[in-house]
């Protein structure tokens, strides 16, 4: 009886070491993570945004997601708020180097642990910024509209919403220029100036948002001028939009005759293509770091998910032990109490049982019933065998459907699992009843298992 109190106390010491500690490691991983941010921060804060200060800032903001990049459900609220804002600063600063590859990625990455948050303000943030991105850089406007549709329930026009609420507003007006419908496209974005003009907002970039849609638009070309050139209004104004902006003004008076303003245009063009090798080159260093890190994070998380999955193998198999000794106990001791509790470690072997394959259900995607399957045997090693020689005409569809049943799935559920559809899996369950007498195939198998 002390040898059996020794080793249950030492398995429990074990388990509650195991986890503090886990805990432990990511309050400090979390710690160091924050300054990490907190100084990335310090560097992209700064107006103007200077090109030296975006490459120091990335590998300081990839180190800090790398401290906390961990499986979700063992990370805290508070981590898992961190690593979602810093992808979102790397976003920012792809963006500025018009890495959009890079950018949707970290955007993903970023709405990806923000969902598990729920903040609505980010949520919209998030979802608005892969529209506006996949809105410049393909016409796929399935996965602008998912964007759009996910930020629209976070939307409303308070303060706090409306930089996200006017992207959206331009992701659509996109979307609906790549489908073809070139006025609503135009109306919607001309409500987005009204918009902002009611607000006292500056709309000279909508403006020239406008100028860019008018011009792309069979017949509008002309009236795109006046749009475009008021981004010599803007002192702050992107050089490489600007030179798109002066391509577009090429042609316009080259439509228009005006030699000189072409040429001018023209030359303001190639000039700037020109000055821009080396940008292009820390471009490409920027989006190579982020790359290089991108794999490694999806390696480690890959390692992480395998050894968190024979941690709980390890885990469950300690608990399955103490539930053996602890019945060894009883039945030495007390044989009534034995023969009760006998009944009890049953339901929590099911129980167990159950809880595991529930989350096989909600967390794999293929093999669901193959890995099922497995976790059933592990716990009832003979039972299978034991119930197919008592109902040998049954069919595997058919078995299968009994020791579902017997875990508690719904017929829903079942049809997934087994792909197979509702009404069949209804007219078998009938079969099975009838065939063998039993009136509930939730206990079917129950016999089998004790």
């Amino acid at each position: 009886m002390k040898k059996l109190f020794v080793i249950i106390s030492a398995l429990f010491f074990m388990l509650s070491f195991f986890c503090c500690n886990q805990k432990q490691e990511h309050s400090e991983a979390y710690l160091k993570a924050l300054s990490y941010y907190e100084e990335g921060r310090n560097l992209t804060s700064c107006t103007p945004i200077k090109n030296d200060s975006l490459l120091k800032a990335l590998p300081i903001f990839i180190d800090a997601a790398r401290l906390l990049e961990q499986l979700p459900e063992d990370m805290s609220k508070e981590e898992i708020s961190l690593v979602s804002k810093t992808y979102h600063e790397i976003s920012k600063i792809m963006f500025l180097k018009m890495s959009f590859n890079t950018m949707i990625d970290a955007l993903k990455r970023a709405l990806y642990y923000q969902e598990m948050n729920i903040d609505s303000n980010m949520m919209a943030i998030l979802a608005a910024d892969l529209a506006v991105t996949y809105s410049s850089i393909t016409n796929d406007t399935t996965e602008i509209m998912h964007y759009i549709r996910l930020a629209e329930p976070y939307l409303d026009t308070t303060t706090d919403f409306i930089e996200p609420y006017l992207k959206v507003k331009t992701s659509l007006s996109t979307a609906l220029y790549y489908i073809g419908d070139d006025d609503s496209s135009l109306l919607v974005e001309r409500e987005r100036i009204a918009f902002k003009n009611r607000r006292g907002l500056d709309t000279r970039r909508d403006s020239i948002t406008l100028g860019t849609s008018l011009y792309y638009t069979p017949g509008c070309k002309m009236e795109a001028k006046p749009y475009l050139l008021k981004t010599f209004n803007i002192k702050e104004f992107p050089e490489l939009q600007r030179c798109v902006i002066m391509k577009f003004l090429a042609d316009i008076y080259e439509e228009e005759n005006n030699i000189d303003s072409m040429n001018l245009c023209n030359k303001y063009y190639e000039t700037y293509f020109k000055l821009q090798e080396k940008r292009h080159r820390d471009d490409l260093y920027l989006s190579e770091q982020y790359d290089k890190y991108e794999v490694e994070r999806d390696a480690k998380l890959n390692t992480l998910r395998k050894q968190k999955n024979k941690q709980e193998r390890i885990i469950l198999t300690s608990i399955i032990v103490l539930v053996i000794l602890l019945a060894s106990y009883i039945f030495v001791f007390n044989k009534k109490q034995y023969n009760k509790n006998i009944l009890e470690q049953e339901d929590i072997i099911y129980n167990a049982l159950r809880q595991h394959v529930v989350t096989i259900y909600h967390k794999q995607k293929d093999n669901i019933y193959e890995n099922i399957l497995k976790e059933f045997n592990t716990f009832y090693p003979d039972a299978l065998e034991k119930f197919k020689d008592t109902y040998p005409y049954l069919t595997e569809s058919q078995q299968a459907i009994c020791m579902l049943s017997f875990l508690s799935f719904r017929t829903k559920e079942i049809s997934l699992i087994l792909n197979l559809r509702e009404n069949t899996i209804s007219k078998y369950r009938n079969y099975i009843t009838k065939s063998t007498g039993v009136k509930s195939l939730e206990d079917i198998m129950r016999p089998f298992t004790n």
